[in-house]
């Protein structure tokens, strides 16, 4: 088993970048790797227990949102068998699952909110036992303390919203303190613990919080408006308009009967990038555009232009 997504990106590039989820720009990573306060882990543990209003026991720090994801999967998979999953959804999402040998069923719910890549809330489920839910671009459009989840753990990254891949940095909400000890406890056998110096920093990130999201939203609010006022004969997966966040699953049915597959190479042999349908788990004449780049109006300027060819 292998994550498509990046073996499909680390084969494809070009000028036209619109696979990127993550913002750019947003924080001066470099200049804070040269110029950090060091600090004790546990005051960032505080940091973002603070803005999830839960206690600092129950929050476990990581190398990313994958990592994280990943490590609370392992960790339930000695009491629970089986995974739900509504699709489209991210690759990590349904596939991590499936190489923990999980089985289809109603056990385990799994999901992204909002959902990548759609851009909508997720339609959360009701039946299952415990959900693990990814809320990599809440804060886009909302605070990080305004969904709790029965029985639920939550995972998040400093890689989009603060546009900070290179940190490595990501961490977990899990229900209860027992179950945060428990996830700690890996720490040394199938993961090592985060370096000080990138908790550090992530600390001082947190210090300018709003400064840092306030940046981010003002980009994608500027760029969401582009996406749907200059879409021409473009639409929406079911028609369902993406909130003001970095990803949107737009249709493009409306200029050729072309799979996804076929027209995202044929796009990136005009330098745009894009990613097709079938790495979010479903076929259909979709393409996920992400609205993070400053850039962004002229790039999607370019593929609705190439797509416009198709109707020639």
């Amino acid at each position: 088993m292998e994550c498509e997504t990046i073996t499909w990106l680390n084969n494809h590039s070009g000028k036209y970048e619109l696979s990127h989820s993550g913002m750019s720009d947003i924080v001066d990573l470099k200049g804070m790797f040269k110029n950090y306060e060091t600090v004790n882990p546990e005051i960032l543990k505080d940091e973002i227990a603070s803005l999830h209003d839960v206690n600092k026991n129950q929050v476990v720090i990581t190398h990313g949102a994958t990592e994280a994801f990943s490590m609370v999967l392992f960790y339930l998979r000695k009491k629970y068998k089986s995974f739900n999953v509504n699709y489209p959804e991210y690759e990590m999402i349904f596939k991590t699952p499936e190489a923990m040998a999980y089985s289809p069923g109603n056990e385990v719910f799994v999901a992204s909110n909002p959902n990548n890549p759609t851009g909508v809330m997720a339609n959360l489920s009701k039946n299952s036992s415990v959900s693990v839910i990814d809320e990599t671009f809440l804060e886009f459009v909302d605070s990080l303390d305004n969904y709790d989840y029965e029985n639920g753990f939550i995972v998040n990254t400093f890689t989009k919203l603060y546009g900070c891949g290179d940190l490595r940095l990501g961490y977990i909400i899990a229900p209860g303190p027992d179950d945060a000890v428990q996830l700690e406890g890996f720490k040394g056998l199938i993961t090592e613990d985060v370096s000080i110096i990138n908790t550090s920093i992530g600390y001082n990130i947190l210090k300018d919080h709003d400064l840092y999201v306030n940046k981010a939203r003002e980009i994608i609010n500027k760029n969401h408006r582009v996406l749907l006022e200059k879409r021409k004969n473009l639409k929406f997966y079911k028609n369902l308009e993406p909130l003001k966040t970095p990803v949107s699953f737009v249709d493009y049915s409306k200029y050729t009967e072309k799979s996804s597959d076929e027209v995202s190479e044929e796009l990136a042999k005009d330098g745009i990038i894009a990613l097709p349908a079938r790495y979010f788990g479903l076929h259909g004449p979709y393409l996920r555009v992400c609205i993070t780049g400053n850039d962004f109006p002229e790039a999607y300027s370019k593929l609705i232009n190439a797509l416009e060819k198709y109707k020639n």
